[in-house]
């Protein structure tokens, strides 16, 4: 048996129970637990080394370790698991004890703390989702231009494919966030822009610039899904 104890968690290894810093049950299960008692034990390692603990014929990808990450720190309330420069650190000194330290005080703010952190990793998913919805219909809206349409659908994915670029434009800008990614997105919002339209009489290079295009704003749905922070601001 063996009961770790950290600034904002307690971890029983024989129950196979964690607790708050006051004793309160938490719930974390599954392979979300175990990565938290490897490292626990280890307080840093690579993905290769917690895949041989999981059980790497399983080929665990960086993927399930930030979802495991993302559920240790939801769970908890506080970032205690870490990723940098290819390692999955804990964060914060963690000591061996004899006993679960418990608090017996059972307070509305207690109580009310999980259901807020929830609320809030629920809205933050819905963000992200929203986010994600506009590059997915400009991708879908690009692939079939590849069949046989009528001019007026062609005039159509102009206005599609330029309104998502100046929302996505406007979502960087607002995060004070004019990088490269910004201009890209302007270039092809003044490329495919159905008020002065810019003629190329090859359809090859049409072709060739709408999957480039779709490739782009792929990129940013799957930089979305694996970490939804294409966007985040810089200070």
């Amino acid at each position: 048996m063996m009961i770790y104890r950290h600034q904002h968690f307690q971890l029983d290894t024989d129950t196979k129970k964690i607790f708050d810093e006051d004793g309160k049950e938490l719930v974390l299960v599954g392979n979300s637990y175990r990565v938290l008692v490897f490292l626990c034990a280890n307080k840093n390692a690579t993905l290769t080394q917690i895949g041989d603990f999981l059980d790497w014929a399983k080929e665990y990808t960086e993927n399930h370790l930030r979802q495991y990450r993302y559920k240790i720190n939801s769970i908890i309330g506080n970032t205690v698991v870490e990723y940098k420069n290819n390692i999955y650190s804990l964060v914060g000194e963690v000591e061996n004890a004899e006993k679960i330290r418990k608090n017996d005080r059972i307070t509305a703010a207690l109580q009310s703390s999980p259901v807020k952190l929830w609320s809030e990793v629920d809205k933050s998913k819905k963000m992200v989702k929203s986010l994600k919805f506009p590059a997915v219909i400009a991708v879908a809206f690009l692939i079939l231009s590849f069949l046989n349409w009528p001019y007026s659908y062609y005039s159509f994915l102009r206005i599609v494919v330029c309104g998502v670029s100046i929302y996505y434009a406007y979502v960087v800008f607002s995060k004070n966030n004019t990088n490269a990614l910004f201009w890209i997105l302007a270039g092809i919002a003044i490329l495919f822009n159905p008020i002065a339209p810019i003629y190329i009489r090859n359809k090859n290079t049409w072709q060739i610039i709408d999957v480039i295009v779709a490739i782009f704003f792929i990129f940013i749905i799957y930089k979305f899904r694996s970490d939804g922070k294409v966007f985040r601001k810089h200070n």
